[in-house]
């Protein structure tokens, strides 16, 4: 019995923990709300085989003819 108490005390703690997290976490985005900054925007991933082959399209005056046959295709 002494053991399923303290197992619930755990818990406790590490509810009361969570819990005051996210009130940090509450109080941090209020008043980050606040300001007129904006947000970083994430990149989007490229594997670089992609990018290889888009700037040999580019660069090899194809790039465009491969737009339209896609959007024809489509």
């Amino acid at each position: 019995m002494d053991e399923f108490i303290q197992r619930l005390k755990q818990i406790e703690e590490k509810l009361n923990h969570v819990s005051d997290q996210m009130q940090e976490l509450r109080e941090a985005v209020g008043e980050s709300s606040n300001e007129d900054s904006e947000l970083p925007v994430r990149e989007l991933y490229e594997h670089p085989w992609y990018t290889y082959k888009r700037e040999e399209l580019i660069s090899g005056g194809n790039y465009t003819e491969s737009k339209k046959k896609r959007n024809a295709a489509a």
